[in-house]
């Protein structure tokens, strides 16, 4: 942990988890081939929070991980994911279901690699638009809106979207 030369500290966050495994190790004494505890008791509950936003110069999603045990919570950033916005002019509105689209492949994949059982997924958005497109029934909608609303709805339900 300390060969890592940051100057700028950007990864100082991910390099502070390894530094207190290392610390722990170093206050029980322990060598260099021992076991390390575990650090997480037997999970009670597990939750994912996705956010997702859009804006005239991209959009992007971040995943939180929230893990409890019998003695603590745990909340972490699982994953995040960015796009510049196209060249092509495009609506806020299609920024923001593009967005969700993105939140809920990432979700996707967090519960396939990740293989938590009975996870509570919630996800939340900047956009009252979006929220009533997914509230809508999609055969009302034009091909390309109802195809993107449908993603969205194979992938979650209506009510775990938050504004």
């Amino acid at each position: 942990m300390s060969s890592f030369y940051v100057p700028l500290g950007f990864i100082a966050p991910f390099i502070l988890a390894g530094k207190q495994i290392l610390q722990e190790m170093c206050r029980n004494q322990l060598d260099w081939d021992s076991l390390i505890s575990e650090q997480f008791g037997v999970i009670v509950s597990a939750e994912f929070y996705h956010f997702s936003y859009a804006s005239t110069v991209g959009y992007g999603q971040c995943s939180f991980l929230r893990l409890v045990d019998d003695q603590q919570r745990v909340c972490s950033l699982g994953m995040a994911k960015g796009r510049v916005a196209p060249i092509k002019p495009v609506t806020i509105p299609q920024f923001e279901l593009t967005a969700a689209v993105l939140s809920v492949k990432v979700s996707s994949l967090m519960l396939e690699e990740l293989a938590f059982i009975n996870v509570t997924e919630w996800f939340w958005t900047d956009s009252n638009v979006l929220l009533g497109y997914i509230s809508k029934n999609s055969r009302r909608f034009h091909v390309f809106l109802a195809n993107i609303v449908q993603q969205i709805r194979d992938h979650s339900e209506p009510f775990q979207w938050n504004y």
